[in-house]
This record gives C-alpha cells, sequence and structure tokens, in this order.
C-alpha cells in the first residue's frame, strides 16, 4: 500500500494461554514521507475566509461561531476583508461562512465582487435557506459552488427538530441539495462532523457518495474538538487571567465531554482505507505542535457510474497539479473548477499511484470493452482535525492554516475566532502542575515509523 504504513505485520500473530495463534488485525495509517506536503504558508495560501453573518438557523454541535448580536457584517467591510485576503493571502478561492452566509441580505453582491476580482468563491451552508431563487442568483454573481453541512450533531427542523439517530437518515436530504445543485451545475460538498459515536457511518457517508458521483465532487470529516472547562485548567487572554466557562465558547465543554473525544485523522483513515481498499491519501497538513498529526488530509478516490472503484491521485499527481497551476495562475489550487475523469490516467506515466489505478481499470475494461464508456469521476475526501490540546498547555493548530480570516487588521484562525471577539486575542492555557489530561484513547501500541 503506497501511502499507509502497516502497524501490524499481515501475517502477525499472537498465542493465548491456550496456546491457540490468533491473528492480528492488520491497521493502516498514512505515512508522511510518502504524502505531498501541500505547499502553503501564511502569505501564500489558496484560501480565504470570510465570516459574513453570526446569524443562524441551526444549532450544530461544536460550532465555532457564537451568536453574539453582531448580526450581518457590513458589506464594505466584508468587501475590504476581501481584497485585504487577496493582498495578503494571495487567494484562490473566498469561502464565505458564517453563520449561515446565504441569509446575509448583499450576499449575491458579496459574491460579484469575489469574481470581479477573478477569485472563486464557495459557500458554506447548512442548505436550509437554499432555493432555486437563491441559486440563480448566486450562478449570475459568478459562484462556484456550495459547502453543506448536514449531519447528526443538528437539531433540524426538516425531522421537526427531533433527534437524528443515524447519518444514513440524512441521505435523502443531502441528494436533494445534491440535485438542486447540477441543475445549476454547481460544484457540490458534503461535510459531518466525525465523532466517537458516529466514526461507523463514515464509510456509508463514502458509499452515499459513490453511488451518486456523478453529483459529488467531494467529502469533508471535521474531527470534533473541544477546550475542557475543569479544575487546573487556566485560561489566559492577553496575559490576564480570564474566566471561562462550558458556555463561553460554542467548543468549551465539560471534564466529561472532553474526556470522550479520541478520534484521530489517522483513525478516520484507517476506517476508510478497511472499507475502500483503493482510497488512498495524497496530501496533508501537519500541526504546530505535534510532529505526528494530522490536520488536513486530502485523498480520493476513482469511481465510475456502475459505483466501481479504481484506486486514487497520487502524490506526484497533487504536487504537480499544484506546482504548474502556481506557475501559471500565480496561485495555488483549491477547488478545480473541471472534475476529474479518463484523463487522469495520464498520469500513469509520472505517478505509481495512478498507475496502479489504470491498471486495475484497464483489467475491467478487457473483460468487456463497454466499460470504458462509463463515465468516471474523481471523489475528494478530505479530514481536518480541529486544534488538540496538549499535555502542558500548547495548542496543536493546523500547520499554515488555510482556512484564516480578518480580526482588527490581522488574520486570525477562523476556528478561534470567538477568543478575539470575546477576549480580544487568542486564549492561552495554563495546565497545572499534577493535572494530567486524559490520554486519547485513540492511541496504538504501536505508531507509525517516520
Amino acid at each position: 500500500m503506497e501511502t499507509a504504513a502497516i502497524i501490524n505485520e499481515q501475517d502477525a500473530t499472537t498465542v493465548k494461554e491456550t496456546g491457540t495463534p490468533v491473528k492480528k488485525k492488520t491497521v493502516n495509517y498514512p505515512d508522511k514521507k510518502k504524502l505531498y506536503r501541500l505547499p502553503y504558508s501564511l502569505n501564500d495560501n489558496p484560501i480565504g475566509w470570510i465570516e459574513a453573518t453570526d446569524i443562524c438557523n441551526i444549532k450544530c454541535k461544536g460550532c465555532y461561531r457564537l451568536i453574539m448580536g453582531e448580526g450581518h457584517k457590513p458589506a464594505e467591510q466584508i468587501k475590504e476583508e476581501i481584497l485585504f485576503l487577496r493582498k495578503w493571502r494571495n487567494c484562490d478561492n473566498i469561502s464565505l461562512a458564517g453563520g449561515e452566509p446565504i441569509l446575509h441580505p448583499q450576499i449575491k453582491e458579496i459574491v460579484s465582487f469575489i469574481t470581479s476580482l477573478g477569485m472563486k468563491s464557495v459557500i458554506l451552508t447548512n442548505g436550509l435557506a437554499l432555493n432555486d431563487e437563491k441559486l440563480k442568483e448566486m450562478k449570475e454573481a459568478g459562484l462556484l459552488g456550495f459547502s453543506f453541512h448536514i449531519d447528526v450533531t443538528q437539531i433540524r427542523p426538516e425531522f421537526k427538530k427531533e433527534k437524528i439517530k443515524s447519518e444514513l437518515e440524512l441521505n435523502d436530504l443531502r441528494l436533494k441539495y445534491a440535485k438542486m445543485l447540477k441543475k445549476y451545475g454547481f460544484y457540490s460538498h458534503f461535510g459531518i462532523t466525525v465523532t466517537a459515536d458516529n466514526l461507523h457511518e463514515v464509510p456509508e457517508l463514502i458509499r452515499w457518495a459513490k453511488d451518486n458521483i456523478m453529483l459529488i465532487n467531494g467529502i469533508s470529516l471535521i474531527i470534533y474538538r473541544g477546550l475542557p472547562v475543569m479544575p487546573g485548567i487556566n485560561y489566559y487572554a492577553r496575559g490576564e487571567k480570564v474566566d471561562v466557562n462550558v458556555d463561553t465558547l460554542g467548543y468549551t465543554i465539560d471534564r466529561e465531554e472532553y474526556e470522550k473525544i479520541h478520534v484521530r485523522a489517522q483513525d478516520v483513515y484507517a476506517v476508510i482505507k478497511e472499507h475502500f481498499p483503493d482510497y488512498e491519501a495524497m496530501g496533508y497538513l501537519g500541526g504546530t505542535a505535534d510532529h505526528t498529526s494530522f490536520k488536513w488530509l486530502w485523498g480520493s478516490l476513482f469511481v465510475n457510474t456502475k459505483g466501481k472503484t479504481f484506486g486514487a491521485i497520487g502524490n506526484k499527481t497533487l504536487e504537480l497539479a499544484q506546482t504548474v497551476y502556481h506557475f501559471f495562475h500565480g496561485t495555488y489550487l483549491v477547488y478545480p473548477k473541471k472534475r476529474i475523469g479518463k484523463s487522469i490516467f495520464l498520469m500513469s506515466l509520472l505517478d505509481p499511484i495512478v498507475r496502479k489505478a489504470f491498471k486495475k481499470f484497464l483489467k475491467y475494461c478487457i473483460v468487456n470493452p463497454v466499460r470504458f464508456f462509463y463515465p468516471m469521476r474523481s471523489l475528494g475526501i478530505g479530514m481536518v482535525q480541529a486544534p488538540d490540546l496538549l499535555p502542558d498547555g500548547r495548542i496543536d493548530m493546523c500547520d499554515d492554516c488555510p482556512d484564516m480570516c480578518v480580526f482588527e487588521g490581522r488574520l486570525v484562525n477562523s476556528c478561534r475566532l470567538d477568543e478575539c471577539r470575546i477576549f480580544g486575542d487568542l486564549l492561552q492555557i495554563q495546565v497545572e502542575d499534577g493535572v494530567e489530561l486524559k490520554k486519547k484513547a485513540a492511541e496504538k501500541e504501536t505508531e507509525p515509523a517516520y
């Protein structure tokens, strides 16, 4: 497996007291040495992040944004922030977030402004306020597409605000929005918040996307995190100790909830790999404090309209695409305007991962040449692991974070913007001597060797 570090040998066995050999389960983790480290930096990053509003029509567990009464940000201020991001981030795309950005009364004007600057734009939405009229407006304004957050952590009106028990229950709703976007030719992306409770459902979400490959461009898996409020954990802002409780931020939680958090990007990768062996990771961003962490992990899966998978895009293809795009456009690439099809197999000359997929495709077509004409697309599968509190009080952030926004004339991590809104700056954390933060339950006996 080209990008997998095998933790246990395939034929490894243990012997119980009875003397009976028992085969160990093989666990696959991504290997940083065989992945492309995305070349982003603070001043050369393809994504600019705009918080258009703090008004929202759905409540989501762990949401980074509190409703604090600020409401819709003035359009002129948003335009200034877009220009700031264009200058200091060198963006290829502007992500419009919130709150629910569709609710902003001047959202069409904002999207049109981004388009006039030669940048792409994507709206992050829960979809509730989306309709045909709004889609027509966004198409006229030049919007590239939408990234939907629809998952079991939400209390959604479509379900009469009853608790949603399974991600599978939401697939019809997701499909409804995917078909709406297809009608207007929008980029279509769906994401969920991954916790220990729904990790086992991740393969089903990917299977749903695979079965609707002509409608779905990508899947995002946001791995849930939170900051603990408990004795011995002290918070500081600008050198002064501040009071923090479980209601202070959308992601401050009590000790009991904090101790349930253990899923890592590596674990999500392993679950996907177990169910879809053709899936491969290709690129990553590490952490700012933990050298083993994967904060962003990009991968893909080639799928045809019959649901057959063949392989994935490799690290060499990603590296070449980013380098060539930057050479000709002056920015790094995110959210491609055109979908990748069978033409990707030309990269088999340079990329061993694509070559492996091409060989599998040829074997598949030789049996029945008609199969060559079945449409095929690449399904993007990305993971983002939110900030981690380390035992010494440091916070492990995304190295060269793509999702940075503007606060009072400076760049801050969008996932921690509310700390700045409330306290004026990012929080610093002190863990008192003798306080032991729980160990990650997902840690294995052995880690990948680098």
